[in-house]
């Protein structure tokens, strides 16, 4: 019978690794790891060639909120490359809901509290930031100070970047729309998770549209999709929409849409990622893929 101390607080759920992938490269690797209530993944692209060389997903086993970090402390010690001060850069992205736009213009730092209590609440949390400075905007978001306090102990030497998913996402879709030709109109991403979805709209180097959006059920997921498309009077019969994260042609989800959007497409895969990863997976794990992008302006 297993004790208390024994239970594991986390359990493997995906994990690939490139054969070039070498130990002793960690100085001019990029660690990204990227957290929410249930996961943590874990990516490391080579700075030099900008190709992913290895890609984890855990589920995060615990009940109470607090055990978080139990369950993070644990994976740690036992993973052999995660608690390593060699990396050349180390980047945390936060998943949760206490997020906010702003267009550059108006972030000042100071008031960056502020206008995150205008859509959620914060109390103590530390307020971090990022800058898309392509898309003049900012993104303001809490994190608990014992997570952010416990990264920053762990990763002193990097001096850790902190970000928000909703900037991994962002400027993943920049960039990806950038490598591909952007064209004037405007294009659509919907990243879809298991119980929630984003949804990224640029034209040119603009952001128009970007929110995360709970869902239950395949229809409110295409419910809140056309509603963003008609608010922005973007046509379902030929505005191109792209897809990423939990979906693919056998989902009900994407049998549905296929009624009222003409034109679905889903994301391709990276050439810095093809040599590692399928399409499939590039695109499930979108977010933590484009987390090193976040190398800019913080």
């Amino acid at each position: 019978m297993e004790t208390n101390s024994s239970i594991k607080k986390y359990q493997p759920l995906f994990s690939i690794q490139d054969k070039k992938f070498n130990s002793a490269h960690l100085p001019r690797y990029h660690l990204s790891i990227h957290i929410s209530n249930t996961y943590f993944k874990i990516s490391c692209i080579d700075t030099a060639t900008m190709q992913c060389l290895f890609l984890e997903t855990y589920v995060l086993a615990y009940k109470h909120s607090y055990q978080r970090l139990e369950a993070i402390k644990q994976l740690y010690q036992d993973h052999p490359l995660l608690a390593t001060e060699s990396w050349v850069a180390v980047t945390l992205c936060i998943d949760n809901q206490q997020y906010t736009l702003i267009p550059k213009e108006f972030s000042q730092k100071g008031e960056l509290a502020e206008y995150l209590n205008l859509t959620c609440f914060v109390g103590t949390d530390y307020i971090g930031h990022y800058t898309h400075s392509s898309l003049n905007m900012t993104v303001a978001f809490a994190i608990e100070p014992w997570l952010l306090s416990w990264f920053q102990t762990n990763y002193h030497n990097a001096q850790p970047r902190i970000i928000h998913q909703a900037s991994s996402l962002i400027q993943g879709t920049w960039n990806y729309l950038r490598d591909n030709d952007l064209n004037p109109l405007p294009k659509v991403l919907v990243f879809v998770a298991p119980n929630h979805l984003h949804i990224t709209v640029i034209k040119k180097s603009e952001l128009l549209y970007y929110n995360r959006f709970e869902h239950t059920s395949s229809d409110k997921l295409l419910y809140y999709v056309l509603t963003v498309m008609r608010t922005l009077h973007l046509d379902t019969n030929s505005q191109e929409v792209i897809l990423g994260g939990h979906i693919t042609k056998n989902s009900p989800a994407y049998r549905k849409a296929c009624r009222y959007i003409r034109k679905l497409i889903f994301i391709s895969a990276s050439n810095h990622f093809r040599d590692l990863l399928s399409k499939k997976i590039t695109r499930t794990y979108l977010d933590v893929l484009s987390v090193h992008l976040c190398c800019g302006e913080l």
